[in-house]
């Protein structure tokens, strides 16, 4: 049964996980401190991002032909991860009603995957660049999101924008494992 309360625990971290990553994405959308250029378009590129519609790239005309392909790229990507959140997020919410009772046990294997997984992602930070870049070679293998410094994409999004999407994504991580520890502790009282 352990292994299955395991499996279980596994599946609600990624619904944690999944969440926080679509948090980070609806709430961060550029660097802290940085000046937006081309504000409009930078809002149009997140609603087509984002939210699941089509807009037309002529609106967006402030991009090449390669950067408007790695958005289109960046929004398949972003789809597949939305889809899986839903899907994970149910079958998490089912497991909370079927194993109500055996809650405990789950958040608290939940919480502690979580902090081994969070300290790797910390770990994983140390050398950011290097695992962004093998990140992106295994999403885009094409090489289609290299850009030139000039590149709108580099401007609005730099590497530092990622870094603090990134530390962003590991605070939501910890907060809501942290949160969901807490509410199991109260729970076995």
């Amino acid at each position: 049964m352990r292994i299955v309360y395991t499996l279980l625990s596994i599946i609600i971290l990624l619904a944690i996980l999944l969440s926080s990553f679509e948090l980070t994405l609806l709430l961060f959308h550029s660097p802290f401190g940085s000046d937006i250029i081309y504000p409009k378009a930078h809002s149009l590129t997140w609603i087509y991002l984002l939210k699941q519609q089509y807009i037309t790239l002529i609106d967006l005309d402030i991009f090449d032909i390669n950067e408007k392909r790695h958005l289109l790229d960046v929004k398949r990507v972003f789809e597949q991860i939305y889809f899986i959140w839903k899907i994970i997020s149910i079958v998490s919410l089912s497991i909370f009603i079927l194993f109500y009772r055996k809650l405990s046990i789950i958040i608290r294997q939940t919480f502690i995957i979580g902090i081994i997984i969070n300290i790797l992602l910390i770990i994983i930070s140390f050398n950011f660049l290097d695992s962004f870049s093998f990140l992106h070679q295994m999403i885009f293998p094409h090489n289609s999101w290299i850009f030139q410094p000039s590149s709108i994409l580099i401007i609005w999004f730099p590497l530092s924008y990622f870094i603090e999407f990134f530390l962003i994504f590991i605070l939501f991580n910890l907060i809501a494992i942290s949160t969901l520890r807490y509410y199991s502790t109260s729970l076995s009282k």
